[in-house]
């Protein structure tokens, strides 16, 4: 057999080990019913997804990453199969449902990955919870309102138009996956609803929102697209209120870089970890 399918073949035949070994799992956090899955072995990675999408968005970086690490995904409440309450969908509330999942697990500290609305949440509790915290990666992340380019604003701006873009890019996935796929118009309404926050830190001012960043103690690495939607001003502010945060823009990749280019993702993140 030549040596190159040979090597396609063995990736493939253990990435359906992988998903076979990844079972789903349920836990009751906080008034929700969270799907989560656990595989590898090693010191614990939580992989946190971004705002519309759920934890399927990890599946090339959680097998790669599971030789060496103990990954943990999760659906935040609300995204994919796990449930909602009727109360609105907060980052701190968020941030919550993953320390109480952890603790489930008993898991008392972790490295943290997290992409988009998954970044936010992840520095929440770096910021928050310093001692939960070993290493952690930011990716594509947005912290304001007016953190975004012109053209994802104007987006933004228009709900009308905004919804359209949702349903065509997440929703046929959400009513899929969700239990409640009907529910799918309440859930895109609260995250947009979110997404309009002048600031994602509460009670903090769209002056002050980078302020909190100030008390992640973790070694953090900041990584963006070039071709983000996020504007790099913003990136650029983030990474330098962290202190001693690495920042990384990424040559032609743009927001969804851990969904279009994972072997890329998956290296940054291991070098990152490694060191």
């Amino acid at each position: 057999m030549d040596t190159t399918i040979f090597k396609r073949f063995s990736i493939f035949f253990c990435f359906l080990l992988f998903t076979s070994i990844a079972q789903a799992k349920y836990a009751d956090i906080n008034g929700t019913r969270m799907y989560y899955d656990v595989s590898g072995w090693g010191t614990p990675v939580v992989m946190l997804h971004g705002g519309y999408a759920d934890s399927d968005m990890w599946d090339i970086e959680s097998f790669l990453l599971s030789f060496k690490y103990k990954v943990i995904r999760l659906d935040s409440r609300g995204h994919g199969r796990t449930s909602d309450t009727n109360a609105p969908i907060t980052y701190e509330q968020m941030a919550d449902d993953t320390l109480a999942l952890l603790d489930k697990l008993n898991i008392s500290r972790a490295h943290f990955v997290g992409w988009s609305d998954g970044a936010v949440i992840a520095s929440h509790i770096a910021a928050t919870e310093p001692a939960r915290v070993n290493q952690l990666v930011l990716i594509g992340a947005a912290y304001q309102s007016d953190a975004y380019i012109p053209l994802f604003s104007w987006l933004m701006n228009d709900q009308a138009l905004f919804n359209g873009f949702i349903d065509a890019t997440f929703g046929q996935k959400y009513q899929n996956t969700s239990p409640t796929p009907d529910y799918w118009p309440i859930f895109r309404d609260k995250l947009y609803n979110l997404w309009q926050t002048p600031c994602y830190f509460a009670n903090a001012t769209p002056e002050q929102c980078l302020e909190s960043l100030q008390s992640i103690s973790a070694p953090t690495l900041v990584v963006a697209g070039e071709l983000e939607i996020v504007d790099v001003s913003h990136t650029q502010a983030v990474a330098a209120a962290i202190p001693g945060a690495e920042l990384k823009i990424v040559p032609l990749a743009g927001h969804f870089m851990p969904i279009a280019r994972p072997f890329l993702t998956t290296d940054i993140i291991k070098k990152f970890l490694n060191n």
